[in-house]
């Protein structure tokens, strides 16, 4: 084990812990079998999310009848899978709006590419054949850069920092030259410690290095797929011609064709992205 990197994640400050809403969802993602009392429970005491839910569900059902207005009628519609997976990316938001000054990255850019990660990974574990593990690669895409948050502020700290990096948070490489660990080592460790369950640490640790897991591989390549995909509409990257993503996409054994057409999954706003990623065929109750 690394010691300076038990270290940091040791002393995250507001990072060790989550908010409580938040540790009780994940308690809900653990077990599979959970009904829809528990979900109303944990939301019922978090207005903020609640609102932020129901906004969310009457996007994803946009094709419903009526106005989904309370958490039971999100429940009976998109099934516990679909909305426990939006009130935690609603729970998640807080923690992932930060600047990186350490990495020159905004909250907003931050933020984006964590939501535009999630859906991706979504999308592309439909396109791989792979459709019942959906949410979970959004979930775990949604946090997979979560250890740029426990090293920023030691660059930041020890006036260290990174070479510039093209594309944008392909940056292991240069944190391993600096520091000897990168933030996917940071990130899985961090993810342990705020009990995440294996499936989504296992996309978080090997999103860079998808051939190197060994458990999960279906989630890990979902989620490895979709920060790629991230990076190539965020820049506005070739993926058949970059000296970076080029190999990326032949490591993880993609087609043109499937590319192609998981760029069109992302091409609309933001918003949209996120409702289709999570509708509620795509997350299985």
């Amino acid at each position: 084990m690394n010691t300076e990197l038990y270290h940091l994640v040791a002393t995250t400050g507001d990072l060790a812990t989550l908010p409580g809403t938040v540790i009780e969802l994940l308690y809900l993602f653990k077990d599979t079998a959970a009904g829809a009392d528990g979900v109303v429970k944990i939301l019922e005491r978090d207005p903020a999310m609640t609102a932020n839910v129901l906004k969310m569900s009457n996007s994803a059902f946009y094709g419903s009848r009526r106005e989904i207005t309370n958490v039971q009628d999100a429940l009976v519609m998109l099934g516990n899978r679909a909305v426990v997976t939006m009130a935690f990316a609603t729970g998640m938001a807080p923690v992932l709006r930060r600047d990186l000054d350490g990495y020159g990255i905004s909250r907003s850019r931050f933020w984006n590419h964590s939501i535009l990660s999630a859906s991706a990974a979504s999308f592309a574990a439909d396109r791989l054949g792979t459709k019942e593990i959906r949410c979970e690669a959004f979930t775990s895409g949604l946090v997979h850069d979560v250890g740029m948050l426990v090293i920023d502020p030691h660059l930041q700290n020890t006036g260290r920092t990174l070479d510039p990096v093209e594309p944008a948070f392909d940056v292991s490489d240069a944190e391993r030259s600096v520091l000897g660990f990168d933030h996917c080592e940071a990130g899985a460790m961090l993810a342990e410690n705020w009990g995440f369950p294996p499936v989504l640490t296992a996309g978080i640790k090997y999103h860079h290095e998808p051939q190197a897991a060994t458990a999960h591989l279906a989630v890990v390549r979902a989620v490895a797929v979709g920060n790629l995909l991230a990076l190539v509409m965020e820049q506005e990257l070739d993926p058949a011609a970059h000296p970076t993503i080029a190999p990326m996409v032949t490591q993880l054994g993609l087609d043109p064709a499937t590319v192609t057409q998981l760029c069109r999954d992302l091409a609309g706003s933001l918003d949209e992205t996120v409702a289709t990623a999570i509708q509620p065929d795509n997350c299985p109750a």
